[in-house]
């Protein structure tokens, strides 16, 4: 029995790497004779450089780097130099939650990551970069990280708008330097397909996740929506229409509009770095989980993929997951799935002992 284990994170808990260990362990103890293909993966968001150096296989280095956190305090941060030419880079390292004691929707900046971004470009040996977008605190459409590149970002009077998702409403023109990247090309790797605006925008879906209250969504709203006319006029490109545009709060939007950078699913695009095709089809069996399974796993999450791919395939899927939230019904209905949490197996033990018992649990259900 062949038996691949792809999780995400388990945010704030466990990395993608720990709960992999840990799903494996599960898979140990009901199969002891399984063949277990070890396969963290990440979306772009929590987790993106410590999978990309697990499958680097040694063929990886971290590179220190300054930058500044989501409210312009110096940072120490770092990027992965990936097979000696790629820079590989997390956003949420620069502009991540993790680096505020308590949410600041409307002020949260993403000037971290262009000074990420500036680092690499100065690399002698770095030839394109992989960003990738997700788990941030911001929702500036990318603002502050084309600052630290040398945009302007004006109102109408000529004046720098403010930082953050609070600026945006103020914005009129933006003014791009010389090749910000030095010929560099840069893929953004983006952790959902929301588009930047609308019902299913960034601000309306995941402003609250940051902190936002719902006078605070509308205004982040607005601005996004003016990012968004500007980009369309001076761009000539409306990120209505591009999938993932609203990633990291716009971020993913802001950056292909001005660094002419597409934007790609960051699980897809690590699946076809490591030979995930090839490896799903000769699985017997796919374990895959995150923290929470809800309605947003099939929105383009990483672990909905995964999902999808497999019962298209006939094949098996056991989510195990650390909790259940609004939506995940659908999950638990698709052919040949099996659906636990670690909320309901094993409420007490710590995360990684609980998500071990989860998987033995379904392994005892599955008989």
């Amino acid at each position: 029995m062949r038996v691949l284990v792809a999780p995400t994170a388990f945010k704030g808990t466990l990395s993608p790497l720990q709960s992999a260990q840990a799903i494996a362990e599960g898979v140990r103890q009901r199969f002891p004779d399984a063949e277990i293909d070890l396969c963290p993966i990440a979306d772009g968001g929590d987790g993106w450089l410590e999978v990309w150096e697990f499958h680097a296989q040694g063929d990886a280095q971290r590179m220190p780097a300054p930058a500044r956190d989501p409210l312009g305090n110096p940072i120490q941060t770092e990027w992965l130099l990936y097979q000696g030419r790629v820079a590989v880079m997390e956003s949420a390292r620069a502009c991540g939650l993790r680096h505020l004691p308590k949410p600041a929707p409307m002020d949260a900046s993403t000037e971290g990551v262009g000074d990420l971004l500036r680092s690499a470009v100065v690399h002698p040996q770095v030839r394109e970069i992989w960003l990738g977008l997700g788990g941030s605190a911001t929702t500036d459409a990318g603002t502050g990280a084309l600052r630290a590149l040398g945009f302007q970002t004006l109102d109408v009077q000529a004046n720098p708008i403010p930082h953050g998702g609070r600026g945006l409403t103020h914005l009129e023109r933006i003014i791009a330097p010389d090749d910000p990247l030095q010929g560099r090309p840069l893929v953004l790797c983006a952790d959902v397909e929301n588009p930047i605006v609308g019902e299913q925008g960034s601000a309306r879906i995941y402003g609250a996740q940051k902190g936002a209250n719902a006078e605070q969504i509308a205004l982040l709203e607005a601005g996004l929506e003016r990012f968004r006319q500007v980009a369309q006029r001076e761009r000539g490109i409306d990120l209505l229409y591009r999938v993932g545009s609203g990633s990291a709060g716009g971020m993913a939007g802001g950056l292909s509009a001005y660094l002419n950078a597409p934007i790609v699913s960051g699980t897809a695009w690590l699946l076809k770095q490591i030979g995930w095709g090839e490896r799903l089809q000769r699985a017997d069996l796919l374990i895959t989980g995150e923290g929470q399974v809800d309605q947003q796993t099939l929105m383009g999450k990483g672990v909905g993929m995964l999902v999808q791919q497999a019962v298209s395939l006939g094949i098996p899927v056991w989510l195990v997951a650390g909790r259940k939230g609004e939506g995940w019904e659908p999950l638990a209905r698709l052919p040949k799935a099996r659906l636990t949490t670690c909320a309901e197996c094993a409420p007490d033990l710590s995360p990684a002992q609980a998500l071990v018992e989860a998987v033995a649990s379904l392994g005892a259900v599955s008989g």
